[in-house]
């Protein structure tokens, strides 16, 4: 090992005590070499403890080697613990991500026992599923401490769940969307998740059998056979990865073949490491005659959309060019537009500027339908179905959903949604999930949903919800940028500026470069050099490299597709 990579383990391990306010410290810190699968991963280990070593020491001990555990199954932190307490704990029932900015903070009760807390980032439940924690939520946890026979101090009581600081967390789990099948087997969607770097293969391949999370489940589908379990672990050996299933795979079709392998490949090779899956049954290879082309992520190159002069437009060199007539949308004032998928004769949507009455713009016919009306209507999002989603942001327990041309929409039942106001809806590039933004009581709470539809794509509910974004204070303005990231125009505490977000579903947000021009109206294509938006002066300006530049003046909104 040199001795660059060295210092660089020496200083998390420092890291990870110097959390530990005021918790002595002892002991010789160790460097382990990563197994090959952990591109290049960090790996630490702990000593046991001490002989004679305080309460405090064998707490600061028993965290600095439970950061250390995924090397070791927690052997060595389980040295801390009684005999009892050793047998019990779980420390992969939660992870508990602290910011690196702050410490650990220890006091010792009146009972003995050991107090520590920390604020809080998130969590990570036993099934890989990461929840974003408030922005003043903090994590406290007691131990309690007995001498073992040998007269040592040893913890006998703790709960479940160890620490980690973001950047070890960063370093030591990865980032894995499990893929299943949107509702017409057209796309795969992604459910995303986190795991043990060294361990991502198998978990994941497990997970994924197991089948999607409760809130993506009334929306996707998957190819595997029911009972489909993995026989054993996942080996990666030189960039392939060997899957060993079950024999109740071979009851699948030739057509669902291809489609589970494809779910198996696009799971597996989001780590870097992993180039090739090859799956076998018995010893047998698993093999499909033909393999499907499902897009993770299906959006084209699509040209940005503005309204310019009160008429939807579509952008080139810095050009707006009219896609209906401008005495077609004559008079009624437009804004908050959205954009259909079509490659040609697209449709629009957009509301009055006072918000009650929703219409559809078609391009081929040079029409405009008045859709619906209301007193106050959420701003329309188009799903790649074509259907137009907005309602009264009121909400009665339902959104509507229209398609162009007709007033006769469709009422999407969503329960969860009664008696709070709709902010903002952004229905994802394959159809199959919806984000909301409601305001709960005065406080911004932004849900992602899946979508229920029959075989032609018809939607009829929206269902119970996971809440992203826990640490936003406001949403401005939201817009689907990948898989499993969205872009958030919205600020993170109260009192503070507007910025940019990549909000994952499922992850951590990360704030983004932001134009130094505040704007008002934020949208995406497929990544995060596609983001545009929309100032106070009417300048649409988008992202070049790691700066902006100025896209199209004298415009009052832009949208991709979506």
């Amino acid at each position: 090992m040199n001795r660059t990579r060295f210092l660089a383990i020496l200083a998390v391990v420092a890291i990870v005590l110097a959390g530990c306010s005021n918790l002595p410290r002892g002991g010789e810190v160790h460097a382990v070499s990563p197994s090959a699968t952990q591109e290049g991963e960090i790996g630490l280990v702990a000593q046991p403890p001490a002989s004679g070593a305080t309460p405090e020491q064998i707490v600061a001990g028993f965290l600095a080697a439970s950061a250390a555990g995924l090397d070791d199954d927690f052997a060595v932190a389980r040295q801390y613990l009684t005999g009892t307490a050793a047998s019990d704990w779980n420390p992969l029932a939660e992870v508990r991500v602290y910011p690196d900015t702050q410490n650990l903070q220890s006091s010792t009760e009146d009972s003995g026992a050991i107090r520590v807390s920390v604020g809080s980032i998130g969590t990570l439940s036993d099934e890989g599923v990461y929840s974003e924690s408030s922005n003043d939520a903090t994590i406290t946890t007691e131990f309690s401490l007995a001498r073992n026979s040998d007269g040592e101090w040893r913890i006998a009581s703790l709960e479940d769940g160890f620490f980690l600081s973001e950047h070890l967390f960063g370093q030591l789990y990865v980032e894995s969307p499990l893929y299943f099948l949107s509702a017409d087997q057209s796309a795969l969607v992604a459910d995303l998740h986190w795991y043990p770097r060294r361990s991502f293969a198998t978990q994941a391949v497990r997970a994924l059998l197991a089948g999607p999370s409760d809130w993506l489940s009334g929306g996707v589908g998957t190819a595997f056979p029911d009972g489909t379990s993995l026989e054993n672990s996942v080996t990666v050996d030189d960039g392939v990865a060997t899957v060993n299933l079950s024999s109740e795979v071979l009851s699948a079709s030739a057509e669902q073949r291809g489609k589970l392998l494809a779910q198996l490949r696009r799971t597996l090779i989001s780590l870097s490491s992993i180039q090739q899956v090859e799956v076998t049954v018995e010893g047998a290879a698993l093999t499909a005659s033909s393999m499907p082309d499902l897009s993770i992520y299906p959006f084209g190159s699509y040209a940005l959309s503005v309204l310019a002069d009160g008429v939807p437009a579509t952008v080139s060199d810095g050009e707006a060019s009219p896609v209906v007539s401008a005495n077609v949308v004559d008079g009624l004032d437009l804004t908050a537009l959205a954009v259909g998928y079509q490659d040609s004769g697209a449709v629009y949507a957009a509301l009055s500027q006072d918000g009650s009455t929703l219409y559809s713009i078609e391009s081929a016919t040079d029409t405009v339908t008045e859709l619906g009306s209301g007193s106050n209507l959420v701003d329309p999002s188009i799903d790649v179905y074509g259907w137009i989603w907005s309602g009264e942001s009121i909400s009665q327990g339902s959104v509507t959903a229209y398609q162009a041309g007709s007033s006769d929409g469709i009422s999407v039942t969503a329960s969860w949604l009664k008696g709070v106001t709709i902010t903002g809806i952004a229905v994802s590039r394959e159809g199959s999930r919806v984000i909301v933004v409601c305001d709960v009581g005065g406080d911004t709470v932004v849900y992602a949903s899946s979508i229920t539809r029959d075989g032609d794509g018809v939607p009829s509910s929206l269902n119970e919800p996971v809440q992203i974004g826990q640490r936003l204070a406001t949403v401005t303005d939201v817009s689907w940028m990948s898989a499993t990231d969205l872009v958030v125009l919205g600020t993170s505490a109260a009192g503070s500026e507007t910025g940019l977000y990549r909000l994952p579903i499922g992850g951590p947000m990360e704030r983004l470069a932001s134009p130094s021009s505040p704007i008002q109206i934020v949208t995406s294509g497929r990544d995060e050099q596609s983001i545009a938006g929309v100032t106070s002066a009417g300048v649409v300006i988008g992202r070049s490299g790691g700066a902006w530049r100025s896209l199209i003046t004298d415009v009052t909104w832009a949208a991709y597709p979506g």
